[in-house]
């Protein structure tokens, strides 16, 4: 049951219980009204007349008898998730990916374009513009109601804007939610790349989380972490907080574009180990598929650089004592070579009581959380407004 804040109206507390139900629903797939009523917190009667207020609204649907305890049937009901879309957008420093998405996370249409920081920031957005575009007409079923974009930090969140984007000046001149909501008339929710890929990882990852703390790594280009604690992500006061590619572990390394020293993502990117391996390679598959085949000189340069991740993720460790680790984006390829060496530096560096409770896994690299978590994070601003929805219909 939702606790409210004094000075609460009803509106604000029907709002909230609609929304309640819905992520159940969302959470959950099908269900009974008992079953909802159970979890939820809420009398029968208020459960009755939230869901056929829904149903009424076509927000979600009856899907006819199923099983439930003791042998006893009801009629199950679900999210109406294909008839309502928004689009995920995520922009990394060498590409923009774009795909639509229902309220279930199923995607239904992905374009990619390379981009280049020789052509500015200003042709990268044009570029970005023109892939919505062509996403909004390939749509061919239910409304699109808002956009979610993934950017690389630091990020102000609040503000709609990148702070920073290393490798590719330009950005921070750019408010991309004030500029793609005047393009296209739409709801634009804007997160930080790791944020939204830990909160993608909690709601479609294999394996199922409801409480605990569970820091995202997405190491790639840059390295970030999202912080998720019992299913919400952590921000901080300016929406910054897990910029652990920013964290020094050495005061005396080479100067960021931060202003820092020895940033982590300066030992660790993928960035990084691509330059030390450019005599051999110019593409990243091509580092993982000699990594597989067991070149000696790139297994070398990937343990160094999970090496240095590991450390980095010791600090993580003591800050926040999280019950799992998961690394994603594009580290994920490097597999259990990544994951030896991570693991090893934890081990022995983490108190053992410590690491003995602690998970670190690598996340599944067939799927890009990242580009998952801008629509997430598009889906998880409606459903906490169900009342948006309705009025789109």
């Amino acid at each position: 049951m939702i606790k409210t804040k004094p000075g609460t109206n009803l509106e604000d507390v029907q709002e909230m219980n609609r929304s309640l139900v819905i992520k159940l629903l969302r959470k959950k797939h099908i269900c009974s009204r008992a079953e909802l009523a159970k979890v939820s917190g809420l009398n029968t009667s208020t459960i009755t007349n939230i869901v056929n207020d829904l149903i009424k609204w076509g927000l979600i649907v009856e899907t006819g008898m199923i099983d439930g305890k003791k042998g006893r049937r009801s009629i199950g009901i679900k999210l109406n998730s294909d008839s309502y879309k928004v689009i995920g957008i995520r922009l990394s420093r060498k590409l923009i990916s774009i795909a639509l998405y229902d309220l279930d996370g199923k995607e239904y249409f992905i374009k990619q374009s390379t981009i280049n920081k020789a052509d500015d920031s200003l042709a990268a957005l044009r570029k970005m513009k023109e892939m919505i575009s062509e996403v909004l007409a390939a749509n061919s079923s239910g409304k699109v109601l808002a956009i979610g974009v993934v950017t690389p930090g630091p990020l102000f969140r609040s503000e709609g804007r990148i702070a920073l984007m290393t490798d590719f000046p330009g950005w921070e001149k750019i408010n991309l939610q004030e500029e793609l909501k005047k393009e296209y008339g739409l709801p634009v929710y804007v997160e930080h790349d790791a944020k939204a890929g830990g909160l993608a990882q909690w709601w479609f990852g294999e394996q199922h989380q409801d409480h605990g703390i569970m820091i995202y790594v997405a190491a790639g280009q840059g390295v970030g972490a999202s912080i998720v604690i019992d299913g919400h992500v952590y921000r901080g006061t300016l929406g910054m907080a897990g910029e652990i590619g920013h964290m020094s572990i050495d005061f005396n390394g080479p100067k960021c574009e931060c202003g820092h020293r020895g940033c982590l993502e300066s030992y660790c990117s993928t960035s990084v180990l691509l330059k030390k391996l450019d005599k051999d390679h110019n593409s990243l598959q091509t580092v993982w598929e000699s990594l597989r085949s067991g070149d000696p000189s790139t297994k070398a340069a990937v343990q160094q650089a999970a090496w240095y991740l590991g450390f980095g993720l010791v600090n993580v460790v003591n800050v926040f004592n999280p019950d799992r680790i998961i690394i994603g984006d594009e580290w994920a390829a490097a597999g259990d070579t990544l994951l030896e060496s991570v693991t090893q530096v934890m081990k022995e560096n983490v108190l053992p009581d410590v690491y003995s409770r602690l998970s670190v896994e690598v996340a599944a690299s067939n799927k890009d959380f990242i580009l998952m978590g801008a629509a997430t994070i598009a889906i998880d601003n409606l459903l906490n407004q169900p009342s948006i929805l309705y009025s789109n219909e």
